[in-house]
Protein backbone atom coordinates (compact mmCIF):
# COMPACT_ATOMS: atom_id res chain seq x y z
CA UNK A 1 0.00 0.00 0.00
CA UNK A 2 2.99 2.32 0.99
CA UNK A 3 4.73 1.38 -2.12
CA UNK A 4 1.36 2.53 -3.98
CA UNK A 5 0.71 5.42 -2.66
CA UNK A 6 4.56 6.88 -3.14
CA UNK A 7 4.13 5.18 -6.60
CA UNK A 8 0.87 7.39 -7.55
CA UNK A 9 2.81 10.62 -5.46
CA UNK A 10 5.60 10.49 -8.19
CA UNK A 11 3.51 10.44 -10.95
CA UNK A 12 1.30 13.54 -9.73
CA UNK A 13 5.15 15.31 -9.32
CA UNK A 14 5.96 14.37 -12.64
CA UNK A 15 2.72 15.25 -13.99
CA UNK A 16 2.99 18.40 -12.64
CA UNK A 17 6.53 19.07 -13.94
CA UNK A 18 5.67 18.24 -16.98
CA UNK A 19 2.84 20.80 -17.13
CA UNK A 20 4.79 23.42 -15.60
CA UNK A 21 7.62 22.74 -18.91
CA UNK A 22 4.54 22.82 -21.10
CA UNK A 23 3.40 25.97 -19.96
CA UNK A 24 6.77 27.90 -20.47
CA UNK A 25 6.80 27.18 -24.19
CA UNK A 26 5.95 30.61 -25.54
CA UNK A 27 6.12 29.16 -29.06
CA UNK A 28 3.14 26.86 -28.34
CA UNK A 29 1.36 29.32 -27.22
CA UNK A 30 -1.85 29.63 -28.94
CA UNK A 31 -3.28 33.23 -30.80
CA UNK A 32 -6.58 32.14 -31.17
CA UNK A 33 -9.90 29.47 -30.40
CA UNK A 34 -11.00 27.82 -33.02
CA UNK A 35 -13.57 26.19 -30.27
CA UNK A 36 -14.54 29.39 -28.71
CA UNK A 37 -13.94 31.56 -31.79
CA UNK A 38 -12.06 34.07 -30.07
CA UNK A 39 -8.65 35.90 -30.03
CA UNK A 40 -6.95 34.69 -27.13
CA UNK A 41 -5.51 37.57 -23.99
CA UNK A 42 -2.18 39.12 -25.54
CA UNK A 43 0.63 39.44 -23.90
CA UNK A 44 0.59 43.12 -21.67
CA UNK A 45 2.49 45.96 -22.58
CA UNK A 46 4.63 46.56 -19.93
CA UNK A 47 5.46 50.02 -17.94
CA UNK A 48 6.31 51.00 -13.76
CA UNK A 49 3.31 52.64 -14.03
CA UNK A 50 1.10 49.16 -14.66
CA UNK A 51 3.76 47.10 -12.79
CA UNK A 52 3.40 49.63 -9.33
CA UNK A 53 -0.08 49.58 -9.63
CA UNK A 54 -0.37 45.74 -9.93
CA UNK A 55 -2.33 45.47 -12.86
CA UNK A 56 0.63 44.15 -15.01
CA UNK A 57 1.09 40.87 -13.77
CA UNK A 58 -2.81 40.86 -13.62
CA UNK A 59 -2.57 40.60 -17.28
CA UNK A 60 -0.09 38.01 -17.35
CA UNK A 61 -1.90 35.85 -15.05
CA UNK A 62 -4.54 36.08 -17.22
CA UNK A 63 -2.65 35.93 -20.36
CA UNK A 64 -0.83 32.75 -19.24
CA UNK A 65 -3.72 31.02 -18.43
CA UNK A 66 -6.21 32.06 -21.12
CA UNK A 67 -3.23 31.02 -23.86
CA UNK A 68 -2.11 27.70 -22.59
CA UNK A 69 -0.85 24.98 -24.53
CA UNK A 70 -3.16 23.07 -26.34
CA UNK A 71 -5.69 24.22 -24.22
CA UNK A 72 -8.40 23.89 -27.35
CA UNK A 73 -7.53 19.74 -27.06
CA UNK A 74 -7.29 20.16 -23.45
CA UNK A 75 -11.34 21.83 -23.40
CA UNK A 76 -12.93 19.22 -26.21
CA UNK A 77 -11.36 16.33 -23.78
CA UNK A 78 -12.58 17.72 -20.97
CA UNK A 79 -16.13 18.16 -22.22
CA UNK A 80 -15.76 14.14 -23.22
CA UNK A 81 -14.87 13.26 -19.88
CA UNK A 82 -17.91 15.26 -18.47
CA UNK A 83 -20.21 13.45 -21.32
CA UNK A 84 -19.40 10.72 -20.04
CA UNK A 85 -20.23 11.10 -16.41
CA UNK A 86 -24.38 10.60 -17.61
CA UNK A 87 -26.55 10.67 -20.50
CA UNK A 88 -27.31 13.63 -21.59
CA UNK A 89 -31.02 14.94 -21.97
CA UNK A 90 -32.82 16.73 -24.73
CA UNK A 91 -33.51 19.72 -22.45
CA UNK A 92 -31.09 20.57 -20.06
CA UNK A 93 -29.00 23.52 -17.95
CA UNK A 94 -26.06 24.65 -18.29
CA UNK A 95 -24.37 27.08 -15.97
CA UNK A 96 -25.83 28.73 -12.74
CA UNK A 97 -28.52 30.90 -12.91
CA UNK A 98 -28.08 34.88 -13.76
CA UNK A 99 -28.52 37.35 -10.95
CA UNK A 100 -30.48 39.92 -11.82
CA UNK A 101 -31.67 43.42 -10.25
CA UNK A 102 -35.43 44.38 -10.06
CA UNK A 103 -36.78 45.95 -13.27
CA UNK A 104 -38.18 49.31 -12.14
CA UNK A 105 -41.35 50.72 -13.44
CA UNK A 106 -41.38 52.70 -17.07
CA UNK A 107 -39.67 56.29 -16.31
CA UNK A 108 -38.70 56.17 -12.84
CA UNK A 109 -35.39 57.73 -11.38
CA UNK A 110 -33.34 55.92 -8.62
CA UNK A 111 -33.25 57.23 -5.39
CA UNK A 112 -29.43 57.74 -5.59
CA UNK A 113 -26.27 58.94 -8.00
CA UNK A 114 -25.41 55.59 -10.19
CA UNK A 115 -23.65 54.63 -13.42
CA UNK A 116 -26.26 56.61 -14.79
CA UNK A 117 -24.35 59.93 -14.17
CA UNK A 118 -20.76 58.76 -14.65
CA UNK A 119 -19.71 55.43 -16.06
CA UNK A 120 -15.96 54.83 -16.41
CA UNK A 121 -13.72 52.04 -17.68
CA UNK A 122 -10.93 50.67 -15.37
CA UNK A 123 -7.50 51.21 -15.83
CA UNK A 124 -5.68 49.61 -18.53
CA UNK A 125 -8.63 48.79 -19.97
CA UNK A 126 -8.53 46.40 -23.23
CA UNK A 127 -10.35 44.93 -25.90
CA UNK A 128 -9.15 41.47 -24.56
CA UNK A 129 -10.61 42.23 -20.94
CA UNK A 130 -13.95 43.60 -22.94
CA UNK A 131 -14.26 40.72 -25.63
CA UNK A 132 -13.78 38.10 -21.87
CA UNK A 133 -16.60 40.31 -20.63
CA UNK A 134 -19.14 39.53 -23.53
CA UNK A 135 -18.04 35.94 -23.35
CA UNK A 136 -19.25 35.33 -20.23
CA UNK A 137 -21.85 37.12 -20.49
CA UNK A 138 -23.44 35.02 -23.91
CA UNK A 139 -22.64 32.00 -22.12
CA UNK A 140 -24.07 32.27 -18.95
CA UNK A 141 -27.02 30.06 -17.75
CA UNK A 142 -27.73 28.37 -21.43
CA UNK A 143 -30.80 26.67 -21.38
CA UNK A 144 -30.57 23.57 -24.00
CA UNK A 145 -33.75 22.16 -25.92
CA UNK A 146 -33.46 20.06 -28.62
CA UNK A 147 -30.35 20.71 -29.86
CA UNK A 148 -30.42 24.36 -29.44
CA UNK A 149 -29.54 26.69 -27.16
CA UNK A 150 -30.79 29.63 -25.18
CA UNK A 151 -29.03 32.60 -23.62
CA UNK A 152 -30.60 33.48 -20.13
CA UNK A 153 -30.32 38.22 -19.58
CA UNK A 154 -30.27 39.28 -15.78
CA UNK A 155 -31.36 43.01 -15.46
CA UNK A 156 -28.90 45.76 -14.26
CA UNK A 157 -29.94 48.41 -12.80
CA UNK A 158 -26.64 50.62 -13.05
CA UNK A 159 -26.16 49.14 -16.53
CA UNK A 160 -29.49 49.58 -17.68
CA UNK A 161 -29.26 53.32 -17.09
CA UNK A 162 -25.25 53.92 -18.01
CA UNK A 163 -26.16 52.74 -21.09
CA UNK A 164 -29.69 54.71 -21.86
CA UNK A 165 -27.03 58.02 -21.10
CA UNK A 166 -24.28 56.99 -23.01
CA UNK A 167 -27.38 57.70 -26.12
CA UNK A 168 -28.72 60.38 -24.46
CA UNK A 169 -25.45 62.18 -23.76
CA UNK A 170 -24.77 61.36 -27.73
CA UNK A 171 -28.23 62.72 -28.73
CA UNK A 172 -27.49 66.09 -27.01
CA UNK A 173 -23.97 66.57 -28.55
CA UNK A 174 -25.03 65.86 -31.85
CA UNK A 175 -28.67 68.77 -31.44
CA UNK A 176 -31.65 68.63 -33.47
CA UNK A 177 -29.68 68.45 -36.43
CA UNK A 178 -29.10 64.76 -36.29
CA UNK A 179 -31.15 61.74 -35.63
CA UNK A 180 -29.65 59.44 -32.65
CA UNK A 181 -31.65 55.88 -33.16
CA UNK A 182 -31.37 52.83 -30.51
CA UNK A 183 -31.88 49.47 -31.25
CA UNK A 184 -31.35 46.84 -28.70
CA UNK A 185 -32.14 43.18 -29.43
CA UNK A 186 -33.70 41.14 -27.13
CA UNK A 187 -31.52 37.35 -27.03
CA UNK A 188 -32.91 34.21 -28.33
CA UNK A 189 -34.87 33.11 -24.69
CA UNK A 190 -36.54 36.47 -25.18
CA UNK A 191 -37.67 36.38 -28.62
CA UNK A 192 -38.33 32.27 -28.75
CA UNK A 193 -38.94 30.88 -25.48
CA UNK A 194 -42.77 30.71 -24.25
CA UNK A 195 -43.29 32.01 -20.63
CA UNK A 196 -43.18 28.84 -18.96
CA UNK A 197 -39.48 28.24 -20.25
CA UNK A 198 -38.28 31.76 -19.89
CA UNK A 199 -39.80 31.87 -15.76
CA UNK A 200 -38.47 28.29 -15.06
CA UNK A 201 -34.98 29.75 -16.71
CA UNK A 202 -34.82 32.47 -14.26
CA UNK A 203 -33.44 36.03 -14.98
CA UNK A 204 -35.58 38.88 -16.01
CA UNK A 205 -38.12 39.74 -18.32
CA UNK A 206 -36.26 41.33 -21.64
CA UNK A 207 -39.54 42.93 -23.20
CA UNK A 208 -39.90 44.64 -19.63
CA UNK A 209 -36.43 45.52 -19.42
CA UNK A 210 -35.91 47.20 -23.45
CA UNK A 211 -38.83 49.17 -22.69
CA UNK A 212 -37.82 50.76 -19.23
CA UNK A 213 -34.37 51.47 -20.94
CA UNK A 214 -36.20 53.13 -23.86
CA UNK A 215 -37.98 55.09 -21.06
CA UNK A 216 -34.74 56.95 -20.05
CA UNK A 217 -33.57 57.50 -23.49
CA UNK A 218 -33.70 61.70 -24.63
CA UNK A 219 -37.55 62.07 -26.60
CA UNK A 220 -35.91 62.82 -29.33
CA UNK A 221 -33.91 59.56 -29.34
CA UNK A 222 -35.56 57.40 -31.79
CA UNK A 223 -36.23 53.67 -30.08
CA UNK A 224 -36.82 51.30 -32.54
CA UNK A 225 -39.22 48.66 -31.58
CA UNK A 226 -37.76 45.20 -31.35
CA UNK A 227 -39.41 42.70 -28.90
CA UNK A 228 -42.46 42.59 -29.41
CA UNK A 229 -42.09 42.38 -33.73
CA UNK A 230 -39.33 39.61 -32.90
CA UNK A 231 -42.10 37.57 -30.81
CA UNK A 232 -44.66 38.20 -33.08
CA UNK A 233 -42.41 36.30 -35.86
CA UNK A 234 -40.83 33.27 -33.88
CA UNK A 235 -41.76 30.83 -35.31
CA UNK A 236 -39.61 31.63 -38.44
CA UNK A 237 -36.17 31.59 -38.98
CA UNK A 238 -34.93 34.59 -36.78
CA UNK A 239 -32.51 33.14 -34.57
CA UNK A 240 -29.46 30.74 -35.33
CA UNK A 241 -30.15 27.32 -33.08
CA UNK A 242 -26.31 26.53 -32.35
CA UNK A 243 -24.98 30.08 -31.95
CA UNK A 244 -26.25 33.52 -30.16
CA UNK A 245 -26.42 35.65 -33.05
CA UNK A 246 -29.83 36.29 -34.81
CA UNK A 247 -29.91 35.55 -38.46
CA UNK A 248 -30.25 37.95 -41.72
CA UNK A 249 -34.36 37.59 -41.36
CA UNK A 250 -34.74 38.59 -37.72
CA UNK A 251 -32.24 41.27 -38.30
CA UNK A 252 -34.58 42.52 -41.80
CA UNK A 253 -37.84 42.65 -39.38
CA UNK A 254 -36.34 45.24 -37.24
CA UNK A 255 -34.80 46.95 -40.13
CA UNK A 256 -38.11 47.60 -41.15
CA UNK A 257 -39.63 48.87 -38.30
CA UNK A 258 -35.66 51.09 -38.11
CA UNK A 259 -37.62 52.33 -41.44
CA UNK A 260 -40.65 53.39 -40.14
CA UNK A 261 -38.67 55.64 -37.23
CA UNK A 262 -36.81 56.95 -39.92
CA UNK A 263 -39.42 57.66 -42.61
CA UNK A 264 -38.32 55.41 -45.55
CA UNK A 265 -39.71 52.59 -47.65
CA UNK A 266 -38.17 49.16 -46.44
CA UNK A 267 -37.23 46.90 -49.37
CA UNK A 268 -38.99 43.61 -50.01
CA UNK A 269 -36.58 40.39 -49.40
CA UNK A 270 -37.36 39.63 -52.84
CA UNK A 271 -35.68 42.40 -54.05
CA UNK A 272 -32.33 40.91 -53.00
CA UNK A 273 -29.79 38.14 -54.34
CA UNK A 274 -29.50 35.53 -51.62
CA UNK A 275 -26.54 33.40 -50.40
CA UNK A 276 -27.07 30.71 -48.03
CA UNK A 277 -24.17 29.25 -46.20
CA UNK A 278 -25.10 25.90 -44.75
CA UNK A 279 -23.50 23.57 -42.25
CA UNK A 280 -22.78 26.25 -39.78
CA UNK A 281 -21.84 25.27 -36.44
CA UNK A 282 -21.85 28.24 -33.98
CA UNK A 283 -20.49 30.02 -30.53
CA UNK A 284 -23.44 27.40 -28.43
CA UNK A 285 -21.72 24.01 -30.44
CA UNK A 286 -18.37 25.32 -29.51
CA UNK A 287 -18.97 25.69 -26.09
CA UNK A 288 -21.37 22.57 -25.50
CA UNK A 289 -20.44 20.29 -28.34
CA UNK A 290 -23.36 18.45 -28.54
CA UNK A 291 -24.05 15.80 -31.15
CA UNK A 292 -27.55 17.16 -31.32
CA UNK A 293 -26.25 20.51 -32.44
CA UNK A 294 -24.18 18.92 -35.08
CA UNK A 295 -27.08 16.55 -36.43
CA UNK A 296 -28.92 19.63 -37.05
CA UNK A 297 -26.78 22.53 -38.14
CA UNK A 298 -27.76 26.18 -39.14
CA UNK A 299 -27.46 27.69 -42.44
CA UNK A 300 -26.86 31.35 -42.87
CA UNK A 301 -28.72 33.26 -44.94
CA UNK A 302 -27.45 36.34 -46.03
CA UNK A 303 -29.07 38.68 -48.61
CA UNK A 304 -26.61 41.19 -50.87
CA UNK A 305 -27.65 44.51 -51.36
CA UNK A 306 -28.54 46.23 -54.26
CA UNK A 307 -26.56 49.46 -54.77
CA UNK A 308 -23.15 47.93 -53.92
CA UNK A 309 -21.60 45.36 -52.14
CA UNK A 310 -17.74 46.70 -52.18
CA UNK A 311 -17.13 47.78 -48.90
CA UNK A 312 -13.16 48.85 -46.83
CA UNK A 313 -12.48 47.81 -43.46
CA UNK A 314 -9.51 48.58 -41.30
CA UNK A 315 -8.08 45.69 -39.39
CA UNK A 316 -6.77 45.83 -35.96
CA UNK A 317 -3.28 46.72 -36.66
CA UNK A 318 -4.28 49.84 -39.21
CA UNK A 319 -4.54 48.07 -42.69
CA UNK A 320 -7.39 48.60 -44.71
CA UNK A 321 -9.07 45.67 -46.75
CA UNK A 322 -10.87 46.18 -49.81
CA UNK A 323 -14.28 44.08 -48.96
CA UNK A 324 -17.30 42.73 -49.78
CA UNK A 325 -20.98 43.22 -47.56
CA UNK A 326 -21.71 40.01 -48.15
CA UNK A 327 -18.70 37.78 -48.08
CA UNK A 328 -18.73 34.21 -50.25
CA UNK A 329 -17.10 31.95 -47.86
CA UNK A 330 -18.14 28.55 -48.78
CA UNK A 331 -14.68 27.63 -48.83
CA UNK A 332 -13.67 28.94 -45.30
CA UNK A 333 -14.32 26.25 -42.18
CA UNK A 334 -18.06 26.23 -41.32
CA UNK A 335 -17.89 27.34 -37.96
CA UNK A 336 -16.83 30.86 -39.47
CA UNK A 337 -19.27 31.67 -41.83
CA UNK A 338 -20.97 34.26 -39.46
CA UNK A 339 -18.20 36.31 -40.85
CA UNK A 340 -20.19 36.54 -44.02
CA UNK A 341 -21.87 39.67 -42.83
CA UNK A 342 -19.21 42.87 -42.78
CA UNK A 343 -16.48 41.21 -42.95
CA UNK A 344 -16.94 40.11 -38.88
CA UNK A 345 -15.91 42.40 -35.79
CA UNK A 346 -13.80 45.22 -37.12
CA UNK A 347 -12.78 48.29 -36.09
CA UNK A 348 -13.77 50.18 -38.71
CA UNK A 349 -15.78 49.93 -41.93
CA UNK A 350 -16.95 52.01 -44.88
CA UNK A 351 -19.55 51.04 -47.48
CA UNK A 352 -20.10 53.99 -50.46
CA UNK A 353 -22.89 53.47 -52.58
CA UNK A 354 -22.32 54.96 -55.75
CA UNK A 355 -26.18 54.38 -56.80
CA UNK A 356 -27.07 57.50 -54.01
CA UNK A 357 -25.48 61.16 -54.44
CA UNK A 358 -27.65 63.02 -51.69
CA UNK A 359 -24.92 63.05 -49.11
CA UNK A 360 -26.96 61.07 -46.74
CA UNK A 361 -24.92 59.33 -44.19
CA UNK A 362 -24.78 57.15 -40.85
CA UNK A 363 -22.56 56.01 -38.40
CA UNK A 364 -23.16 52.32 -37.02
CA UNK A 365 -21.85 51.55 -33.52
CA UNK A 366 -22.14 47.86 -32.66
CA UNK A 367 -21.19 44.61 -31.68
CA UNK A 368 -21.40 41.41 -33.60
CA UNK A 369 -25.28 41.72 -33.22
CA UNK A 370 -24.79 44.36 -35.69
CA UNK A 371 -23.02 42.79 -38.28
CA UNK A 372 -26.10 41.08 -40.13
CA UNK A 373 -28.32 44.34 -39.49
CA UNK A 374 -25.84 46.77 -41.59
CA UNK A 375 -26.31 44.97 -45.16
CA UNK A 376 -30.10 46.41 -45.07
CA UNK A 377 -29.13 49.82 -44.62
CA UNK A 378 -26.87 49.95 -47.21
CA UNK A 379 -29.44 50.94 -49.84
CA UNK A 380 -30.35 53.96 -47.75
CA UNK A 381 -26.93 55.93 -47.75
CA UNK A 382 -24.57 57.44 -49.76
CA UNK A 383 -21.83 56.55 -47.36
CA UNK A 384 -22.51 54.41 -44.33
CA UNK A 385 -19.80 53.68 -41.26
CA UNK A 386 -19.13 51.14 -39.04
CA UNK A 387 -17.60 51.42 -36.10
CA UNK A 388 -17.30 48.29 -33.46
CA UNK A 389 -16.98 49.69 -29.74
CA UNK A 390 -14.75 46.79 -28.55
CA UNK A 391 -11.58 48.14 -30.77
CA UNK A 392 -12.58 51.90 -31.47
CA UNK A 393 -10.98 54.89 -30.26
CA UNK A 394 -12.25 57.35 -32.18
CA UNK A 395 -14.30 59.96 -30.87
CA UNK A 396 -18.09 59.59 -32.34
CA UNK A 397 -19.67 62.63 -32.12
CA UNK A 398 -16.62 64.66 -33.19
CA UNK A 399 -16.00 62.46 -36.59
CA UNK A 400 -19.66 62.85 -37.25
CA UNK A 401 -19.72 66.65 -36.57
CA UNK A 402 -16.61 67.16 -38.27
CA UNK A 403 -17.36 64.65 -41.35
CA UNK A 404 -20.78 65.88 -41.81
CA UNK A 405 -22.73 62.65 -40.66
CA UNK A 406 -26.26 62.92 -40.11
CA UNK A 407 -27.55 59.61 -38.49
CA UNK A 408 -26.12 57.74 -35.76
CA UNK A 409 -27.48 54.15 -35.15
CA UNK A 410 -26.61 52.71 -32.38
CA UNK A 411 -27.58 48.76 -32.21
CA UNK A 412 -27.09 46.28 -29.83
CA UNK A 413 -28.17 43.05 -28.10
CA UNK A 414 -29.40 43.26 -24.75
CA UNK A 415 -27.33 40.79 -23.01
CA UNK A 416 -24.33 42.53 -24.31
CA UNK A 417 -25.19 46.03 -24.41
CA UNK A 418 -25.77 46.16 -20.49
CA UNK A 419 -23.22 44.16 -18.83
CA UNK A 420 -20.04 44.30 -17.37
CA UNK A 421 -17.93 47.10 -18.63
CA UNK A 422 -19.84 47.34 -21.85
CA UNK A 423 -21.85 50.96 -21.16
CA UNK A 424 -18.63 52.47 -19.48
CA UNK A 425 -16.95 51.88 -23.04
CA UNK A 426 -19.80 52.79 -25.57
CA UNK A 427 -20.06 55.67 -23.19
CA UNK A 428 -16.25 56.62 -23.87
CA UNK A 429 -16.24 56.47 -27.59
CA UNK A 430 -19.76 58.47 -27.58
Amino acid sequence: MVHTWHASDHAFRALLAVGFVVGCLWFLRPTTSELEKRTLTTFPEFSWASLADGSFTSQVGLWYSDTFPFRDQLMAANRVLKAGYGIQTSTQMVGEQVQADDIPEEGSEPEEPTAREVATLPDNYTADDIQADIQGQVMQGLYVKDGAAYSAYGFSQDNAEAYAAAINGAQEKLGDDHEVFSILIPNNSGALLSDDELAAMGGSDQGQAISYIYSLMDPRVKAVATYDTLREHNDEYIYFRTDHHWTALGAYYVYRNWCDSKGVTPHELDQFEELDLPGFLGSFYSELQLDSMKANPDTVEAYIPMGTNDMVFTDTDGKDWDWHVIQDIRDWASSSYYLTFIGGDRPWSHIHNPQMDDGSSCVVVKESYGNCFVPWLVDHYEDVYVIDFRYATVDVVDYMQENDIQDLIVINNITIATGGSVPAKIASIL
